[in-house]
C-alpha cells in the first residue's frame, strides 16, 4: 500500500517456514493462468519470545549456553549436516522477489536473473515430530519407469509437433476471417487465434505432463528448456541443523536423483545456507532464493563454513556433495531449492538460468532487450543515487496515481483499458 498503492488481486499465504516458497508458488500459477501479469512474493518474519520458547521446548533450536560450554563461538553454533549440530539459530527478517512472465520481462527491459522452470508444495503426511519433515516433496520426482524414454523429451519432436499444430491454427484463422468482413468479429477472431497459440506453446513445451503424466514434473520442468536431471549443479537446503532435518532432507534429494537417473559421479553441490544467515522462518525460501540467483549470475557456489566435519550418516547419499569452502564453477545451468514447514508442508523450486531464455531469443531482439535493461539500470542507479543523497529511499504514498492522473478511482477499477 505504501509503496506501490497497488489495487488487484492478492493473496497473502502462510506455510511457516516454507511461506516464501508458498507464496511464489501461487503467483507462478497465478501468472501461468493469466490471472495476474506481475507479483511481488517472498516472506517475512519477526523473532518474538513466545515462538522461541516453543521452538526451545521442541528441542528444534540450539541452547546457547550449552554451545557456549562446548567452546563453540556464537559464528559456529548453527552447524547444518555436522555430527555435533543442535538446531537452528533464529533469524529473522524479510525476502522478496518480482516475478511475471518472460514475456512482459523482455518487453519491459527488466533484468532476468533466474527462470522459475518448476514449483510445488507438498503435505508432510502423517508424523509425530513437528520439526522433522515428511517426505512429500518426493512427489516432484514421481514417474513410470518408461517415462524418461518419451518423444516428448525430444526437443527437436516437440518442435514438430507444435509447427503442425501452428499451422492446424493459421488455416482456422483463415477460414474464420473469409466468412466475415466486420472489424469486431475480426478482432474476435484475432484474439482467439492468440489465445490458440499461447495454449499450444505452453502445452508443447512447458506443460508436456498434460500430454504424458508419466513423465515427472522435475524431469518435464527441465526438458522444456533442453536440460536434464544431469544439470542440476545445485541444491540449496532448507538445513536447519535439526538432527532430523538434515538427514531426512538429504536423503529426499538423493532418492530424487537416484529414481530420475542422474548419473554416478555427478554429484550434486549442496549449499547450507543458514550456517551464515541462521533460520528466519517465513523468509527462508525467499533468501535463500535469492542466493540461487546469485549462483546463477556469478557461478560462485558458496560453501559451508561452519561444516568442520560431514555426519556420517549422510555418506549414503552419494549424490550429494557437501563443500565447506566455496567452489567456482563455469556455470550453473539449473539448481533445486527445498524448504519445509514444521510439521505441516514442504516446498520445492526449481530454477533456470536465465542464460538458456536468452539462447532461445533471435540475435535483434536480444540486443534490443540488453539495450532496454541498459536504459532502465542507468536510470534506476540515477535515481537510488539521488534518494541515498537526500535520504528519501522510502517514499510512502498519500494517495494512489490514479488520483494523482485527475482520473476517479472507480472508473480505473471498472475499465480493463485504464492507463497512467
Amino acid at each position: 500500500m505504501l509503496l506501490f498503492g497497488a489495487t488487484g488481486p492478492i493473496k497473502t499465504p502462510t506455510g511457516t517456514c516454507a511461506t516464501s516458497v508458498e507464496s511464489l508458488d501461487i503467483a507462478c500459477e497465478d501468472i501461468r493462468s493469466r490471472r495476474v501479469k506481475v507479483a511481488i512474493v517472498g516472506g517475512v518474519d519477526g523473532l518474538e519470545e513466545e515462538p522461541s520458547t516453543e521452538f526451545s521446548n521442541m528441542k528444534a533450536t540450539m541452547v546457547a549456553q550449552k554451545e557456549l560450554a562446548k567452546g563453540f563461538l556464537p559464528s559456529e553454533m548453527s552447524r547444518p549436516m555436522v555430527p555435533s549440530r543442535a538446531g537452528f539459530v533464529e533469524s529473522q527478517g524479510a525476502g522478496v522477489q518480482i516475478v511475471m512472465s518472460a514475456e512482459l520481462a523482455l518487453q519491459m527491459g527488466l533484468p532476468i536473473y533466474g527462470v522459475i522452470a518448476y514449483s510445488q508444495m507438498a503435505g508432510d503426511g502423517v508424523g509425530r515430530s513437528v520439526p522433522a519433515p515428511g517426505q512429500g516433496v518426493l512427489t516432484a520426482a514421481r514417474e513410470t519407469p518408461t517415462a524418461s524414454q518419451s518423444p516428448l523429451l525430444d526437443l527437436q519432436y516437440r518442435r514438430s509437433r507444435l509447427e503442425q499444430e501452428m499451422a492446424t491454427i493459421e488455416a482456422w484463422r483463415l477460414s474464420q476471417l473469409a466468412g466475415t468482413s466486420q472489424a469486431s468479429h475480426n478482432q474476435t477472431i484475432e484474439s482467439a487465434l492468440a489465445c490458440r497459440k499461447s495454449d499450444a506453446q505452453w502445452r508443447w513445451n512447458g506443460d508436456i505432463r498434460q500430454l504424458d503424466p508419466s513423465i515427472s514434473p522435475m524431469r518435464a520442468a527441465l526438458a522444456a528448456w533442453g536440460l536434464t536431471i544431469d544439470d542440476v549443479g545445485v541444491a540449496s537446503f532448507h538445513g536447519t541443523s535439526t538432527k532430523a532435518n538434515d538427514k531426512n532432507e538429504s536423503s529426499v534429494i538423493d532418492q530424487q536423483m537416484t529414481h530420475l537417473g542422474r548419473t554416478k559421479g555427478n554429484p550434486v553441490l549442496v549449499v547450507c545456507q543458514k550456517y551464515l544467515t541462521g533460520h528466519p522462518k517465513g523468509a527462508a525460501g525467499a533468501w535463500m532464493l535469492n542466493g540461487c540467483m546469485q549462483i546463477l549470475e556469478d557461478g560462485l557456489v558458496p560453501g559451508n563454513r561452519n561444516a568442520y566435519d560431514v555426519d556420517g550418516a549422510l555418506q549414503a547419499f552419494p549424490h550429494l556433495l557437501y563443500p565447506s569452502e566455496a567452489i567456482r564453477t563455469p556455470g550453473i545451468k539449473a539448481f533445486m531449492l527445498t524448504s519445509f514447514g514444521f510439521g505441516q508442508k514442504g516446498g520445492i523450486v526449481i530454477g533456470v538460468t536465465p542464460r538458456a531464455l536468452f539462447a532461445a531469443l533471435t540475435n535483434a531482439r536480444f540486443e534490443a532487450y540488453r539495450k532496454r535493461v541498459e536504459e532502465r539500470r542507468r536510470r534506476a542507479e540515477r535515481a537510488y543515487q539521488r534518494a541515498m543523497m537526500s535520504n528519501s529511499v522510502f517514499k510512502a504514498k498519500d494517495q494512489s496515481a490514479w488520483i494523482e492522473a485527475g482520473k476517479a478511482a472507480g472508473a480505473v477499477f471498472l475499465d480493463p483499458e485504464a492507463r497512467i
